[in-house]
């Protein structure tokens, strides 16, 4: 089911920053009911948004069966989820330049809400914020965010010259919301560690 929103919004996954700190391979290939997580990724984050990129460094032909756009990190010595912001922002400039805003997703958590960029734009409207991010039972999720590409000039000053490195160090620069999810039955923004529970999880539910 497509729950785009009216306004073009590109769409930026956030393999880098969900990755990065893995010890067991990249989290985002291993296999779910025999498919990559990332491929339930992408089937809920693309029919959310107006176009798809990958973030991803080092040699895309581990992709290979991943069909959208694979972008690496716009600043090579900058990792983690600000960059893969900036990404994503400058891509959609380039390629897009009429879209106003970025929806950013981790790509580890295969259960995210079907209307998770409308439920974030609608907020930030109403509340006339500048942008906005998840929390789920009371835990933030950044990596999960809506962002104005008009401040891409900003966060690349933010990440080259003040040295900003976190999303939150950043975010309180701004007028920022956070948009609230009840964690029952699931916290679907849980990343691969979890999945056991989130399987069993998911499994009962269909058979309700």
């Amino acid at each position: 089911m497509r729950t785009q929103s009216k306004v073009p919004v590109i769409g930026a996954l956030l393999t880098n920053s969900s990755s990065r700190h893995s010890h067991c391979g990249e989290k985002c290939l291993r296999k779910l009911m025999g498919k990559p997580v990332l491929s339930y990724v992408i089937e809920r984050a693309s029919p959310q948004v107006t176009a798809l990129i990958l973030n991803a460094n080092g040699d895309p032909t581990r992709f290979h069966n991943i069909n959208v756009p694979i972008v690496p990190d716009a600043i090579e010595e900058h990792r983690g989820a600000l960059a893969g912001i900036l990404t994503g922002m400058e891509w959609a400039r380039e390629h897009n330049p009429k879209c106003e805003w970025l929806a950013t997703f981790s790509t580890d958590s295969p259960f995210i809400p079907q209307d998770l960029v409308k439920h974030l734009l609608d907020e930030i409207q109403a509340q006339g914020a500048d942008m906005g991010f998840v929390s789920c039972g009371g835990k933030p999720h950044p990596e999960y965010g809506l962002w104005p590409i008009e401040l891409a000039e900003d966060l690349r000053y933010a990440l080259m010259e003040e040295n900003i490195k976190r999303i939150d160090m950043w975010t309180r620069l701004y007028n920022t919301i956070t948009v609230e999810y009840e964690a029952d039955p699931i916290d679907r923004f849980s990343n691969t560690n979890f999945i056991d529970g989130i399987v069993n999880i998911e499994r009962s539910a269909a058979l309700h």
